[in-house]
């Protein structure tokens, strides 16, 4: 396995794609289980989420009861925004890249109001350190800088990468990662 950023992209995107579905299933309901019951999550007032978009872990479970928001590209800012979505059925539309967001009609959240967020994010690979390997487009690194509540990359446990992951200066670690085996604390471990 060749360890640059796209030999490890190609890599666990094969590893999340290559999931049975009924193993997808079982490992979404532990994911979300987990998430359910941990107390970062039970106590954050509002949640930045992501759609899950080809094999990513399905979240939409946890949206009941919870303020979700959910990325949106703004073309006239060339970033994602935040907006919150009350009707995961009905406030969704197709946007960039064929992934679902939400509806333009719907108003963005403040970028100063982002602060309060916990974000969950999605990532092809994780480690141990808070490392996390996107798609390569840095649009979550960018949203992540200015919160203050923290973020947790929500990955298959076959993208926990034991080792060290590559990263750059302008890579936004996350604060856990969470999969439907384990919830990671930079740099420690809780199972």
């Amino acid at each position: 396995m060749s360890l640059d950023k796209s030999g490890l992209r190609r890599h666990f995107s094969q590893l999340r794609e290559s999931m049975p579905p009924e193993e997808r299933r079982i490992a979404d309901a532990a994911i979300c289980d987990r998430l359910s019951q941990w107390s970062v999550f039970a106590e954050a007032p509002a949640v930045a989420a992501f759609v899950a978009f080809g094999a990513e872990p399905e979240l939409s479970a946890l949206a009941a009861g919870k303020a979700w928001f959910l990325p949106r590209w703004s073309a006239a800012a060339g970033r994602y925004e935040i907006v919150g979505v009350g009707d995961l059925a009905g406030d969704l539309a197709e946007g960039r890249y064929g992934i679902l967001e939400p509806r333009p009609e719907l108003p963005a959240l403040p970028e100063r109001s982002w602060r309060e967020l916990l974000f969950l994010v999605p990532a092809l690979a994780c480690d141990r350190f808070g490392v996390r390997l996107g798609r390569g487009g840095g649009y979550y690194d960018r949203m992540l800088e200015v919160s203050v509540r923290g973020a947790a990359a929500v990955v298959y446990d076959r993208q926990f990468f034991g080792d060290a992951l590559p990263s750059e200066a302008h890579d936004r670690k996350v604060d856990w990662v969470v999969t439907e085996k384990r919830l990671v604390e930079c740099g420690k471990v809780k199972v």
